[in-house]
């Protein structure tokens, strides 16, 4: 009979299953915490190398631009190195080149293997991307250049 009354009676049994919730959205609060936390991060991390990557990508649009002048085509030098800035990013650029002979009236053809490292500074590391390219450039001297 004390066992029945005892089932019975439920005082404090709302206080338990109150502070049990509790605990449990307590737990649920903290892993949405830990987990934008975590996405953050990896959203920062994903800026830094899209700038690098885009800086880089800059550094070979710019030796594109300056080889379509004639800077690099006639030089007789066969390799360098030079540094841009994008933004706040910067581009390492170096290139090598060979001359390809031509076939009839196509005239020699300059080949460059240009490799441009963009380098995005960012705390607490520095994100870096490397892009290599081939370019072929006719050097064919265009009409009037003397």
């Amino acid at each position: 009979m004390k066992t029945k009354e005892r089932l019975m009676n439920q005082k404090g049994v709302a206080l338990v299953v109150a502070l049990a919730m509790l605990l449990v959205l307590t737990f649920v609060g903290m892993a949405a915490v830990s987990l934008s936390s975590y996405e953050t991060r990896i959203a920062g991390n994903e800026r830094v190398y899209n700038n690098a990557f885009y800086a880089g990508d800059g550094g070979i649009e710019n030796f594109r631009g300056r080889a379509s002048t004639g800077e690099f085509v006639y030089s007789t030098a066969t390799s360098g190195s030079y540094q841009i800035t994008v933004g706040d990013c910067t581009s390492n650029v170096s290139y090598t080149k060979t001359v390809r002979p031509g076939v009839g009236a196509t005239g020699d053809v300059a080949v460059f293997k240009v490799t441009s490292e963009g380098v995005s500074p960012a705390f607490p590391v520095a994100g870096r991307v490397v892009i290599e390219s081939i370019l072929e450039v006719s050097m064919m001297l265009p009409q009037g250049y003397n």
